[in-house]
């Protein structure tokens, strides 16, 4: 008896005391961190994270709090507590792990000495970054649209026959992690807005590749190579997945590894050209591009001082207006302008109407010999020429009348016909104010204006007609506002106009899945088949419709990422036509699921 007693107590104690140091399976890379979970039996509340030995290969911490669990084993209650540690390799090799140290029951643990093998990053096998221009070299103050290009190795996993498309792809990127220099606003923008970049899908050295381009407008303000500051592309590459299926049978993926892989684009190879010195006209002012100017003024007639309003419309006749935002106006200082006319001399602040930027000015002529607004010049560098080129206005004729001066004594005989007339039309009386008539029952009758029930509604009837309109236009106006209603709308017709161009199976398929996310509103390229099935199951659809789907998205499947059947297009595109006019007859709701809301990274 004593014994078992012993024995009971050393297991008691052996279980409160356990310690367990469980390494993440899987390939090594440089720069991917390797997780390593610590995991202590009936740990205190307080106790101490792990502690991890220096090591020149390795960059580790402990992440993350430490999760804690309670079981009851045969009426025994059994916590334990775990802590996440991440060692990131620096270098490839074979490498030794840091050791780690964890204090439990007042006693120590060591992880057992472990060595791994780790592979170089070599990111660009499935990340590729670079950037150009357009046009490939600008000059200072040309307006110039940059391109982000981004593309990234489609996962393909041969267990499953499953290729990932662009849309799922992009859902891995890191984008907490990533930098985006001058490309920023324009990826805030689509944040704003529920949007990402367009994308596109390439073969390329034998694989299928997915291609994101992000594009921003810029204007160099210096020369040399183009400064686009820190750009870093950072993705949640997987490395491995499997299939399980829910209580429907449907499809569920999911992740079961990723490395961090990540990429930014070579030195700037975009170099801005100076402008050239030669031939600049004095009255240049940094404008480059192409343009047409106007002039106008209102009113044509006006008295000597008073304002005219001379009005410059400067049109960009250049593909990329985005020049417009720092075109200066054209200089009004020259003498013959300045010698018939005074004007304010603060700067002028344009506006911006589509392709057109327009200043206004306010003149007041000095004299009435002034005939015209004299011809106003405007230069700028055209870089198709790499020439400087002046445009000017005509002169805008006017007319200007003398104004008319009063003098001292005119002004005095003004006041004193005035107070004549003043003294001439007043009557001095005694006694007040005489009554102009006698007082008559008329007189004295109640002369109150009383309103009727009839009065009442037609004085009514107008504002609730108007308030009526009111509500009618403003739900027309957000109807055509709400791109995702109209796209909801027209989703039945844009299928159908795709399925008479689809050559093969997985353009008729594209067309079907395309539908479905108009009608659901979600973005373009982010539904699969067991998607498309879950969200035609939920707007009612039958079970002979949901198969006629699966069979027809089974088909496409098989077509992009398989060898082909030899499937017959006008009879699969007549089959098609038919689904889509059964599927447009159900109840659908719109809704912003995503292929990889379920699985875990």
């Amino acid at each position: 008896m004593p014994a078992l007693l012993l024995a009971i107590f050393l297991c008691a104690n052996a279980l409160a005391q356990a310690v367990e140091f469980q390494l993440q399976q899987g390939e090594r890379w440089v720069d991917t961190p390797i997780t390593m979970q610590v995991v202590v039996a009936n740990a205190a509340d307080d106790a101490a994270p792990p502690e991890i030995a220096p090591s020149p290969d390795f960059t580790s911490a402990v992440v993350g709090a430490p999760q804690r669990m309670w079981q009851s084993i045969n009426g025994v209650r059994r916590t334990s507590t775990t802590w996440s540690v991440e060692m990131t390799p620096r270098r490839a090799g074979v490498l030794t792990l840091p050791q780690v140290k964890v204090v439990s029951g007042g006693r120590p643990y060591l992880s057992p000495p472990q060595s791994v093998s780790v592979s170089a990053s070599n990111s660009d096998e499935v990340l590729r970054v670079k950037v150009r221009s357009n046009p490939a070299s600008p000059y200072v103050g040309q307006a110039a649209n940059l391109v982000l290009e981004i593309a990234v190795r489609s996962y393909a996993n041969r267990e499953y026959d499953t290729v990932f498309g662009e849309g799922n792809m992009w859902r891995l990127i890191d984008i907490q992690n990533c930098s985006w220099g001058v490309f920023e606003p324009r990826l805030r923008e689509l944040a704003q807005n529920n949007q990402r970049p367009s994308g596109s899908e390439v073969i390329r050295d034998g694989a299928k590749w997915c291609i994101y381009e992000i594009v921003s407008n810029t204007n160099a303000v210096k020369s040399g190579p183009l400064d686009i500051g820190d750009v870093r592309v950072e993705w949640k590459y997987p490395t491995g997945m499997t299939v399980d299926r829910d209580f429907f049978g449907t499809p569920q993926p999911s992740l079961t590894g990723i490395r961090k892989v990540s990429a930014t684009p070579a030195a700037s190879n975009v170099i801005v050209k100076a402008l050239p010195e030669a031939g600049r006209p004095a009255s240049f002012r940094g404008a480059v591009g192409s343009f047409d100017l106007q002039a106008s003024v209102k009113p044509e007639k006006a008295a000597v001082g008073d304002p005219m309003t001379l009005t410059l419309s400067i049109q960009s006749l250049s593909d990329n207006s985005e020049e417009l935002r720092s075109l200066q106006p054209p200089p009004l200082d020259s003498p013959a302008l300045t010698k018939g006319f005074r004007m304010p001399t603060d700067p002028l602040a344009g506006t911006i109407r589509g392709s057109t930027k327009i200043f206004t000015q306010t003149l007041r002529p000095l004299s009435a010999d002034v005939k015209e607004i004299p011809a106003i010049e405007f230069s700028y560098f055209d870089p198709a020429t790499s020439k400087y080129r002046t445009a000017s206005t005509r002169p805008i004729p006017i007319q200007v009348s003398p104004s008319e001066r009063l003098s001292a004594a005119a002004l005095e005989g003004v006041g004193a016909a005035k107070r004549d007339a003043a003294k001439s039309s007043l009557t001095e009386v005694d006694g007040g104010l005489f009554a102009n008539a006698a007082p008559t029952a008329a007189l004295l009758m109640d002369q109150r204006l009383e309103v009727g029930w009839g009065a009442g509604v037609i004085f009514a009837a107008p504002p609730i007609l108007a308030f009526a309109l009111l509500l009618v236009r403003k739900r027309m106006h957000a109807s055509r506002n709400n791109a995702g209603l109209a796209r909801s709308r027209g989703a039945a017709k844009n299928a159908r106009r795709q399925l008479e161009s689809a050559g093969d199976a997985a353009s008729i398929a594209r067309s079907i899945q395309a539908y479905i996310e108009a009608r659901t509103g979600r973005p373009e390229g982010t539904v699969t088949r067991s998607d498309a099935k879950a969200l035609a199951r939920e707007a009612g659809a039958t079970e002979a419709c949901l198969q006629t789907l699966e069979s027809i998205l089974a088909l496409g499947e098989r077509a992009s990422f398989a060898a082909h059947r030899g499937e017959s297009p006008q009879a699969l595109r007549e089959q098609a036509a038919k689904l889509i006019a059964e599927l447009d007859a159900l109840s659908w709701r719109r809704r912003t699921a995503s292929f990889l809301e379920e699985i875990p990274l």
